[in-house]
């Protein structure tokens, strides 16, 4: 469609069809059809009169033949449209056509396709829909612009998406930068019923602010003053020191940048004691002190730096975690990082929100919640004259931030599913989660782990080969039958577990046939959440893995055969291992609670929800759900599974003497990492 040519009939001008783009140009020029009222004899067309119908038409009454020519002349000025709309060199295409509709066919099937070729060309479509990743090059306008571009093909091919899974594509397909605001959308936002345009409204708000931040402007910076190891005194670094001529080089050949560029401003003092206040600060991309004595658990030689507002680079001394008093207790802020020389300290908006905090900007005021459905006020900071949020950490102002309960490792034990004491002190003192405070030691033995635990020798590790991207193998087995029913009334269990990043993903069944089935599912929502596709299955040579069914599907879609030889489920060892794994954390959790065991099923799903959350030797300081998502979980909503609970009972379904209240017990956890299974206790019998 090269240019727009006038017509003599409407104010609208007909698009010139040149070849290119056929869905925009017959779109346009439905429009125009319409205006006129001409699109229905376009589409449906009229009855030709040849020179039998001539002569029942002079038989007609006058009536009748005028309503005949009336039609006639539509359709000309519906041809003559059509004629005006296409290029000299397609128009000898439709000369020979008298009637509107006919060279409208021609058209649309040269350039449009038969209902095979549009089946090729959405599928590419589909493919480019899925594969589409905004570039840290581009700008949101400029990825939107072409997302929204796939879309529109791919609705004018006759296929429209939902608006959930428009909303999820957009949230899964951008960098990490935007990590913060997709987490909050995620979490406080029913996705379902979520408009599209609202999304996209959130995240130009978003990227204003951090275009804002970015501007290399007076105002942007925190004036903070690095203080000099080699004279003692602020505003240089040791290799700027003029007191200091033989300074050290450094050699940052090895180190990881850590650029955390600090956007705060402080132009006037402040009436709030220096050290003892936190700023809460939008643009600073960590929390950060220049005071270690308000640490504890500090860890040395990080090898990170900081970018300061001054452009200098200053390294990173440590990290370590914060622990503040309030009238419920200890609260621990992890991931400190400690810079010498910060005249302030900083609270990040982006690690509070990451570790389950939601932030609330306006009246002059930030009001901190620590739930998505913002009923549940913990503080509330009152901007100063300056334009700051000092927030004071003294015990005399009692700030009521979560409740908080006792931090030993063996209650954590006990949450993360009876996770041993290795994993969970790596899980801490790594960072690969958020929400974990610091652990107090506990030496005691757990009754649940030595009831659920306790097996033979493993299996021998598996081999040195490893898939380097997600998907690329995927390691399953079947588990089962049980000798108890669940709730379900399921037997087994299907585990899948992704080779590259370890993610796991289970599935219940009341028999081994429903494999296929359930693979199917499995294939299909991962290869959507992730853009991948599933290349290799190994499995054991399981009758229910070896139905012609099973192989037919693999072979349809291209994904390539590994199978065990036989007697020998060693080789399977990766999902051989998980399946223990996942069985013992789930008779752990069972015979700790002393719950029946019709609850396996909700044990064992709890169990492949945590370990996805847990470190393990495969990966090197990553959790599975960071591997495969790129975001750390967090697990400050974990409680221990069997623990008792009152859930509310609505007013509207409730008398006035009635309990306000059911007794259950906690039984999981939903989709949403806020979210709880519980089950009703006097349905137990209890």
């Amino acid at each position: 469609m090269s240019h727009m040519a006038g017509s003599s009939t409407s104010e609208l001008r007909t698009p010139v069809f040149n070849g290119e783009n056929y869905e925009f140009w017959s779109i346009r020029m439905k429009t125009i059809l319409k205006s006129h009222g001409l699109w229905d004899l376009v589409e449906h067309g009229c009855n030709d009169p040849d020179s039998k119908k001539e002569k029942e038409i002079e038989e007609t009454k006058d009536a009748e033949k005028s309503t005949m020519a009336q039609l006639l002349m539509k359709d000309a000025r519906a041809l003559g449209l059509i004629q005006s709309a296409v290029s000299d060199q397609l128009f000898p295409r439709i000369v020979n056509e008298e009637t509107s509709k006919g060279a409208w066919d021609i058209l649309k099937l040269e350039f449009r396709g038969d209902k095979q070729v549009r089946n090729v060309k959405l599928q590419g479509l589909r493919r480019e829909f899925e594969y589409t990743r905004m570039k840290d090059s581009e700008s949101l306008s400029v990825y939107l612009a072409r997302l929204f571009d796939i879309l529109n093909h791919m609705k004018s091919y006759g296929e429209e998406l939902s608006r959930e899974r428009i909303v999820q594509k957009l949230l899964f397909s951008l960098p990490k930068s935007y990590d913060p605001i997709c987490s909050v959308i995620e979490h406080s936002k029913d996705l379902e019923i979520l408009e599209v345009q609202e999304v996209v409204a959130s995240l130009k708000s978003f990227e204003l602010r951090l275009d804002r931040h970015n501007e290399n402007s007076t105002e942007r910076a925190f004036a903070s003053k690095p203080k000099c190891h080699g004279c003692g005194k602020f505003g240089h670094m040791i290799r700027e020191c003029n007191g200091n001529k033989n300074a050290h080089k450094v050699n940052y050949a090895n180190q990881v940048e850590e650029t955390g560029t600090l956007f705060y401003m402080c132009n006037a003092a402040t009436d709030v004691k220096k050290n003892h206040s936190w700023y809460i600060d939008s643009g600073c991309s960590n929390h950060m002190t220049g005071n270690e004595g308000l640490l504890v658990d500090i860890q040395r030689n990080l090898n990170s730096k900081v970018k300061m507002g001054t452009g200098e680079v200053v390294p990173v001394a440590g990290k370590g975690t914060l622990v503040i008093k309030t009238k419920l207790g200890k609260k621990h802020i992890q991931e400190v990082m400690l810079v010498p020389g910060l005249e302030e300290n900083l609270l990040s908006v982006g690690q509070m929100m990451e570790h389950g905090y939601y932030l609330v900007f306006g009246g002059n005021m930030v009001n901190v919640y620590d739930d998505q459905s913002l009923g549940n006020l913990i503080v509330r900071v009152q901007m100063t004259n300056n334009r700051c949020f000092p927030l004071t950490m003294m015990p005399a102002n009692e700030l009521a931030l979560r409740a908080s309960v006792s931090h030993c490792l063996q209650t954590w034990h006990k949450r993360l599913g009876h996770l041993n004491e290795r994993s969970l002190k790596l899980l801490e003192n790594q960072g690969m989660v958020h929400g974990l405070p610091h652990l107090e030691q506990v030496s005691v033995v757990c009754e649940g782990c030595r009831l659920g635990k306790q097996h033979r020798d493993s299996f021998p590790l598996e081999s040195t080969w490893r898939a380097s991207h997600p998907l690329e193998l995927v390691h399953t087995d079947i588990c089962g039958p049980m000798k108890t029913d669940s709730i379900s009334g399921n037997k087994y269990f299907l585990l899948f577990t992704d080779d590259c990043t370890r993610m796991s993903w289970m599935y219940f069944i009341r028999n081994k046939s429903s494999a296929l089935e359930c693979f199917r599912k499995f294939k299909a929502m991962t290869e959507l959440q992730s853009g991948y596709k599933i290349k290799g299955l190994r499995s054991d040579r399981g009758g229910e893995f070896l139905s012609s069914e099973f192989n037919s599907f693999c072979a349809e879609v291209g994904i390539q055969r590994q199978l065990t030889v036989a007697y020998s489920p060693q080789q399977n060892g990766v999902a051989e291992r998980k399946n223990r794994t996942v069985v013992e954390m789930a008779k752990s959790m069972l015979h700790e609670k002393s719950i029946p065991y019709e609850f396996w099923a909700e044990a064992v799903n709890t169990a492949v929800y945590l370990l996805n959350r847990c470190p393990t030797k495969a990966l090197n300081k990553v959790t599975p759900f960071e591997a495969y998502t790129g975001r750390k979980p967090g697990i400050a909503h974990l409680k221990i599974f069997g623990s008792p609970c009152h859930v509310l009972i609505p007013s509207a379904l409730r008398h006035k003497l009635e309990e306000n209240s059911h007794k259950c017990i906690l039984v999981g956890y939903g989709l949403c990492e806020k979210g709880y299974r519980i089950f009703l206790i006097q349905a137990l019998g209890r």
